[in-house]
């Protein structure tokens, strides 16, 4: 989904034209779902000699590890509040990211989730900005059930039973 077809659809449903808010919504809602719903993956190599990959070195808004690697097998390492402790040499990281639109040309694609679910988030958090609590829980509404009903990991609910 691009950015600028967001915010024409946000625009045209709010009938506003504040592309800089909506673009601060849409990247609410990408932290969201990257955060709580979808895990956006990368990988990326570092020569460490210090010990210490930090955090602002990686390409991408780094969120949280997927594994550690140094000559292709799996190491220890420390999180810290700025730089993760790693040994020296040519370390290896997966990691999930929080991807971000910079430009409305931009496009970032949500592995099983509508352009229409996304523009309900939006419009979620612009209601909230913008002080209409109301909308705001309808469109919140429509935005969970759009997750609820295209991820993967809630698909399965299985509730204990009493006995």
């Amino acid at each position: 989904m691009k950015l600028e077809d967001i915010i024409n659809s946000v625009s045209e449903v709010l009938n506003v034209q504040d592309s800089v808010i909506i673009k601060r919504c849409a990247n609410l809602v990408l932290g969201n779902i990257a955060a709580n719903y979808r895990d956006f993956e990368a990988r990326q190599t570092f020569t460490v000699t210090n010990g210490r990959i930090e955090y602002s070195q990686f390409d991408n808004t780094f969120l949280k590890v997927k594994s550690v690697r140094v000559g292709g097998v799996k190491t220890d390492y420390s999180l810290y509040i700025d730089f993760m402790s790693v040994p020296n040499g040519t370390v290896t990281v997966d990691y999930c990211f929080v991807p971000v639109f910079e430009n409305n040309s931009d496009e970032i694609i949500v592995p099983e989730l509508s352009e229409q679910c996304f523009v309900y988030g939006v419009l979620t958090e612009y209601a909230i900005i913008s002080g209409m609590f109301n909308e705001a829980q309808i469109w919140g509404e429509k935005f969970r059930a759009g997750l609820f009903n295209t991820n993967p990991k809630h698909k399965k609910i299985v509730l204990p039973r009493g006995r």
